[in-house]
């Protein structure tokens, strides 16, 4: 129901992306900081309404990082796992069913402390609704989002607030967590959804079907291939923001790391490229997209009867997202830059035989002006590179404002926090991300946005997670402090404590106002 519920919203939290074994001692240090504040954040939350009113914790995309954790059939011996190929016995299990339970496993066990605080959060009456991400795609499936769920009560059942009068059950926690596999949408507030569908690296053809003609295995994206190839196999590969280095940047990190790293750097990037023009080929087979699609069709259908919208609607609001890239070889020969690879490699063999061929002079002057030439086309080729997700998303709320009735477009994604105002009195926001390593920074994570309703009209805010309650937060980086809490309730030794909405309101240029 409108308005039964306050709205918090983060995203890109990656619990579990040190589940992986070229993890790095400062990205578990960095993991554990954000865990730190998160379960800070959700016991605020639990303990204070606005209003009186619940909340409804939207987790926009990547709360698990599925993709990034690297599981071997032996680190679970007990399961009787099925390995189709050498691939997965060198790169770890695939994104199926079996392997993503297996990894919500692992990080209800790694991130304990976490579940502990959001099963604190729905018994407190409030409610979770995650939306898949390109890192936790694999919440599309129902066996997946049914093992976090029973992660969640099992954890739930151990703890001693379970065995107080009136607590709630397993079942009733477990009726508290939503999944969206595309989008949370609450009319007249906000659109809510990850925003990686607009990212022509992490998005799916069919985003409501991402998975094989088989429906076995997610299918193989850029963003899927470089993490579980590269990323996940050299530690010296950052998991965030290395995509959109220059190829200059990538021979300087495999000169820097020397003969070892610098081999398996190659080696996965060979990998992944070989990976990915399969892909392509498998993407041009008009039987397997026939199915692909008619399945995606068919949850589009049934997604019109359990929301507000018609299918005339959604089909629109789907066409606005962008083509993956695996179905454009001239697009993936330009994102995996092998068309500047392959322009080196002529121009390297012109200079040989301009030197075999022309007296030396001449040959000087000859391979000059290759070389000047071979820098201007890669220049040229390099501006059809289009890695860098924020200039989509950048364009894209108008349009899908057109389509809903909403205040508020809320994306996450990018990593980047975002409130920028659009026309007719609306705004689009970016949650940016709850993790304080690699882009953007310690200085720019724990962002997130809060939806207030009030009676002039809902009102969202971008805040920033600080000095233990949810502070202003300004896009260029300054940090203002929101006004200090209103207690209203006398019982302050419970921490039972009641915020007014001005308390979480940042300023105008930050706040977007009710209409």
């Amino acid at each position: 129901m409108s308005g039964a519920y306050n709205i918090l919203v983060i995203s890109d939290l990656h619990l579990g992306e040190d589940l992986n074994p070229s993890a790095s001692v400062e990205s578990a240090r960095d993991l554990a900081l954000a865990e730190r504040h998160l379960v800070a954040f959700l016991a605020y939350y639990t303990r204070r309404r606005v209003d009186g009113l619940p909340w409804r914790l939207v987790i926009n995309g990547d709360m698990l990082d599925l993709l990034t954790i690297c599981l071997f059939p032996h680190d679970n011996p007990q399961v009787a796992w099925t390995v189709l190929d050498q691939d997965e016995r060198r790169h770890g299990l695939g994104r199926r069913v079996d392997a993503s339970c297996a990894k919500i496993d692992a990080v209800i066990d790694r991130h304990g402390d976490f579940v502990r605080a959001s099963a604190r959060f729905l018994a407190a009456g409030n409610r979770f609704d995650i939306v898949c991400g390109n890192h936790d795609a694999e919440l599309h499936w129902e066996d997946v989002q049914k093992r976090f769920r029973q992660g969640v009560t099992r954890v739930w059942r151990g703890m001693p607030e379970a065995g107080r009068p009136n607590a709630p059950s397993g079942a009733e926690l477990e009726a508290r967590i939503g999944f969206h596999s595309w989008f949370f949408y609450e009319p007249g507030v906000a659109w809510i959804e990850h925003g990686h569908q607009y990212d022509e690296c992490c998005c799916f053809e069919y985003n409501l079907n991402p998975v094989d003609a088989d429906g076995r295995f997610l299918v193989t994206n850029v963003d899927t291939a470089g993490m579980r190839y590269l990323t996940n196999m050299v530690p010296e590969v950052a998991p965030h923001g290395s995509e959109e280095w220059s190829m200059a940047g990538y021979l300087r990190l495999v000169f820097d790391s020397g003969m070892r790293s610098g081999w398996q750097m190659g080696r996965g990037y060979a990998a992944a490229t070989y990976k990915l023009l399969r892909e392509w080929r498998a993407s041009r087979s008009v039987r397997d997209g026939r199915k692909r699609r008619e399945r995606h069709v068919e949850r589009l259908r049934a997604l019109s009867e359990t929301t507000p919208l018609t299918e005339a609607k959604l089909r629109a609001l789907s066409g606005l997202q962008r083509r993956p890239v695996i179905t454009s070889l001239r697009r993936l020969l330009q994102v995996l830059m092998l068309d500047k690879l392959v322009l080196w490699i002529v121009v390297g063999l012109m200079l040989t035989g301009a030197y075999l061929l022309l007296p030396l002079g001449l040959a000087l002057i000859v391979g000059a002006c290759m070389v000047v030439a071979g820098v201007g086309i890669g220049e040229w080729l390099g501006r059809g590179r289009q890695v860098d997700p924020e200039l989509p998303l950048d364009l894209v709320p108008e349009r899908i404002l057109d389509l809903v009735d909403a205040r508020f477009v809320i994306f996450g994604h990018t990593h980047n926090p975002v409130a920028r105002p659009l026309s007719k009195n609306r705004w689009y926001f970016n949650t940016g991300t709850w993790m304080p390593s690699g882009k953007p920074g310690l200085l720019r994570s724990f962002t997130h946005v809060i939806v207030q309703h009030q009676p002039s009209g809902p009102v969202a805010s971008l805040c920033q997670w600080r000095d233990g309650a949810s502070r202003a937060f300004t896009p260029d980086g300054s940090l203002t402090l929101a006004p200090s809490p209103t207690i209203d309730d006398p019982d302050t030794a419970s921490g039972a404590l009641s915020v007014s909405g001005d308390a979480l309101s940042p300023p105008d240029k930050v706040a977007a106002p009710a209409a």
